[in-house]
């Protein structure tokens, strides 16, 4: 069977169009069956069916074999055997069920996943007769007498798989077999059809169909198991083997999943079809008509919007036909995106209506730019969705936000909230062909300006769209790349934004955007983070800030006074002007007092042994503080143990004051719950972080035996490693950014780097996307910004380090 399987790789990876690969194994295996069946004699009324994949005749290489034993009489154990062990003997995967006739007297809901396999059962061999009657009348008395009862568990069964994959075909890695537009939707619309006892059809779906068999034959043939994830590495190698090059559009891979993604809306089409038939729509309404006018297509999705209802099939499809003949007329007419914008007013169901108008090709005829990124690909490996999924996304987010929220009340204060919703539309539209890191933004501006004029809007209203899409990464940018504790930072904010509503507008159009990249981006500390910047530029705006208010006298001595009253009594206050003398402004003005007076108390352990370690935890974020006497290195010996413990750095700060404290404050993610698994463990931490900054213990070697773990292994280069240096952001440090592939013990492999040119780390931003590091740090050497021949030499350095593996 290897030779054959070997044999017949080789011919579909020299054309995986020309050969039916899943039906050809299905003949081999039938053969094999029956041979080893050869001369045995069955027993009375016994049948060997080929169920699920085996049995519709679809087995892709690394596919189970799914069986079915059925005995109307006793139960032949000799018969079983003798089909299993030699399938078993040659390393077959083999999925089997012994069931007798009895078994089907009564239906059982937990029994939906055999009874869909069953429904696909095809005779092997065995009596003829007793197969014929099990198909004719045994089972499918079953289902008839709880016919409602089974379509139920069908639809039951497609809700729960859809759901496992957040209810939408476009993952950018999708999962060919089980994924919503996979191969089990084509399966689920085989198993109503047989349910309701009908053979029509509803789409022509044979290209769809042979395109996904041929993906996951290739996927198995490559992975060499039955695994039916499309990875980005599959997606490469498969582009290639069936001819796609890159374009304007995107890269091979990405045109690739284009097509993929567009056959996959008409498999999943035609399960939603199905499913309506079943249990038909509680808010469903129908709307006859031609649709000779255009704009009746669109009146008809507000009616259905207006009622919170869904336009039925019949009425879909006659918009769809009709759309072919519309030529230009809607995208031309500024009263049919006006329409849209009307919706908008009403967020509830809007998302709904949006992705109903999208799926059907009538949103992409009023909005044709909208259309170009449609099923648009952006492998980043950091979203998680096509860009117009991703937009469609984004507007739910803002629909769905609870009423109780923060953010809301920044939605509830804007006079046009339906502004936000288009902005959020059409804030990537500038991603429909290739562009540089980052370079979207440009033609996503040009191109919402021209969608605006075309409009029609009021000239304020339409700057407003301009400058949210125009800045919409700013936040995000200041969030995890800018130390904004900066005033400087916030005063640059400021004056970019101009106004609270701009500011309000690009605060949600932020969280939005940012929570429909993938499931896990938005962890609360960033909302957190998100939220301050808004607070603190907000403030600036309508409030102002003095500069400087800290070298004011009277102003410490009120701080220091506030810090005396959390700290013991007869606490003296020259003890807490030593401890803040020197340390930067930022620091007595963002720490709140009751964590100041902590690091007080913390500083006068120092009298008594070397070094000093706290582990606290706010909300999902730790932040581990070390404080000791000035020791080199100490901050890439921090990261380098929590890399050691498994961790995720997402931000560092060091401070020091005149009196030679220096204290270390870092803190990070622990994506594993290591600590909450193993509380004791955060006691070795402790011990190994102690060990390693004094010197008594190697982390050289405590990294090296993670670096050769296969787990911890480096992956292929995918980023290329950028480095930019910016000395205007910040009036003290010069800050220096790297992008690069991510990988284990990063952040003490930079640091390192950074220590070893008598530099200072004083703020360090780390954010991951995908595969990519994002790392920012803000640096100073004797307490003056870098030199540009120190900054050659650290780039250099740098580059050399991170190009190793």
């Amino acid at each position: 069977m290897k030779s054959f399987l070997d044999d017949l790789k080789s011919r579909f990876l020299l054309n995986p169009t020309a050969i039916n690969v899943e039906r050809t194994i299905c003949a081999r295996i039938d053969d094999l069956i029956r041979e080893i069946w050869a001369d045995r004699k069955p027993p009375a009324s016994f049948v060997l069916f080929a169920i699920g994949g085996y049995g519709r005749g679809t087995i892709h290489p690394e596919s189970d074999i799914d069986l079915l034993f059925f005995f109307k009489e006793s139960i032949n154990e000799e018969a079983v055997n003798a089909i299993l062990l030699p399938l078993w003997d040659l390393q077959f995967k083999v999925g089997h069920q012994i069931r007798h006739v009895k078994d089907f007297a009564k239906f059982d809901e937990g029994h939906m996943e055999s009874y869909t396999a069953f429904l696909d059962s095809r005779f092997l061999l065995g009596d003829p007769k007793t197969a014929e009657e099990f198909e004719r009348e045994i089972f499918p008395k079953l289902r008839r007498q709880n016919r409602d009862r089974f379509l139920k568990g069908l639809v039951d069964l497609k809700a729960i798989r859809y759901k496992q994959f957040g209810d939408t075909i476009f993952q950018l890695e999708p999962d060919v077999k089980e994924a919503p537009g996979g191969l089990r939707d084509v399966h689920w619309s085989g198993w109503v059809l047989k349910s309701l006892e009908t053979t029509s059809g509803l789409l022509l779906r044979d290209e769809a169909l042979k395109f996904h068999h041929c993906v996951r034959t290739f996927v198995h043939f490559h992975a060499g198991r039955n695994f039916n994830v499309l990875s980005f590495e599959f997606q490469e190698q498969l582009a290639e083997k069936l001819g796609y090059r890159d374009s304007q559009r995107g890269e091979a891979a990405e045109n690739l999943m284009r097509d993929y993604f567009l056959k996959a809306a008409v498999l999943s089409r035609e399960g939603s079809f199905w499913e309506e038939e079943i249990v038909g729509h509680p808010n469903m309404i129908s709307i006859p008509s031609e649709f000779s006018d255009p704009f009746e297509m669109i009146s008809a999705f507000g009616e259905a919007h207006r009622q919170k209802a869904r336009l039925d099939s019949p009425t879909l499809i006659a918009i769809r036909r009709r759309l072919a003949y519309t030529n230009g007329v809607l995208g031309n007419n500024p009263r049919a995106g006006r329409a849209v914008l009307e919706m908008m007013k009403d967020r509830k169901g809007i998302y709904n209506t949006l992705l109903a108008m999208h799926e059907v090709g009538l949103l992409g005829k009023i909005f044709p730019d909208f259309e170009e990124i449609r099923c648009r690909v952006i492998r980043d490996f950091f979203h998680k969705y096509t860009v117009d999924e991703h937009s469609l996304i984004a507007i739910r987010n803002i629909e769905e936000l609870p009423p109780n929220h923060r953010f809301s009340i920044l939605l509830n204060e804007l006079d046009h909230p339906e502004l936000l919703l288009l902005s959020l539309l059409f804030h990537d539209i500038g991603k429909s062909h290739r562009h540089d890191e980052g370079n979207h933004v440009h033609p996503s501006t040009e191109g919402v300006t021209s969608i605006l004029r075309k409009l029609e809007l009021p000239q304020d209203q339409a700057d407003k769209v301009v400058f949210v899409v125009k800045h919409h990464l700013e936040m995000s940018k200041i969030i995890m790349r800018r130390d904004f504790s900066d005033e400087h930072v916030i005063d640059q904010f400021a004056d970019l934004v101009g106004n609270t509503d701009n500011l309000r507008m690009l605060c949600l159009l932020t969280y939005a955007d940012v929570k429909a990249v993938n499931t896990e981006v938005l962890t609360p500390w960033k909302e957190d983070l998100m939220w301050q910047l808004y607070i603190e530029t907000y403030n600036r705006l309508t409030l102002g800030l003095a500069d400087d208010r800290y070298t004011q006298q009277p102003a410490l001595e009120k701080d220091i006074e506030e810090i005396a009253r959390l700290l013991p009594p007869k606490t003296p206050s020259q003890g807490i002007r030593d401890f803040l003398d020197g340390f930067p402004r930022q620091y007595l003005k963002n720490t709140p007092k009751k964590q100041i007076a902590d690091h007080f108390l913390l500083s006068r352990q120092l009298a008594s042994r070397p070094m000093v370690m706290h582990l606290g935890k706010s909300g999902t974020v730790y932040e581990v503080l070390v404080m000791t006497a000035d020791r080199p290195f100490l901050f890439s010996k921090i990261t380098g143990v929590l890399s050691y413990f498994g961790m995720n750095i997402v931000r560092g700060q060091a401070f020091s004051n005149r009196h030679g404290t220096i204290f270390d404050l870092i803190a990070f993610e622990d994506p594993e719950r290591y600590f909450q698994k193993n509380p004791s463990e955060i006691d070795h931490f402790a011990k190994v972080l102690s060990d390693v900054i004094s010197g008594s213990a190697d982390l050289k070697k405590l990294l090296d035996r993670k670096f050769t773990s296969v787990v911890f292994k480096q992956k292929k280069s995918l980023v290329p490693t950028t480095i930019h240096f910016e000395n205007d952001f910040s009036k003290r440090c010069t800050i220096m950014e790297i992008l690069t592939q991510d990988a284990f013990g990063l952040l003490y492999r930079i640091s390192s780097v950074i220590s070893s040119h008598g530099c200072n780390i004083e703020v360090a931003l780390i954010t991951t996307e995908g595969h990519r590091a994002i790392d920012v740090f803000y640096i100073t050497r004797e307490g003056q910004k870098l030199p540009p021949e120190l900054e050659e030499k650290l780039q250099h350095d740098l580059e050399v380090v991170l190009s190793q593996p």
